[in-house]
């Protein structure tokens, strides 16, 4: 029995559906077991930095921003 025109747009459309289906859980195991990115020193100075400005703007108090310059500092560092 030869499968029809219409049979065979379905067959071919399901097949690449579950190769995006794999594609994806493929890359989200790989994202799940592998490491994240290593932090950068980039970060921490963008951070420290967003901080001075929200200080500079009146946005947060002096002890608001040593304090929460101690967590940024705190949670880029192993």
């Amino acid at each position: 029995m030869m499968p029809t025109d219409a049979m065979s747009w379905l067959m071919w459309a399901m097949v690449a559906g579950l190769l995006v289906l794999l594609w994806a859980s493929a890359l989200l195991l790989a994202r799940t077991v592998l490491p994240g990115r290593p932090r950068r020193a980039r970060d921490e100075n963008e951070a420290i930095g967003e901080l001075s400005l929200r200080l500079a703007r009146g946005e947060i108090t002096a002890d608001e921003s040593e304090q929460r310059q101690r967590l940024v500092l705190n949670a880029f560092r192993p």
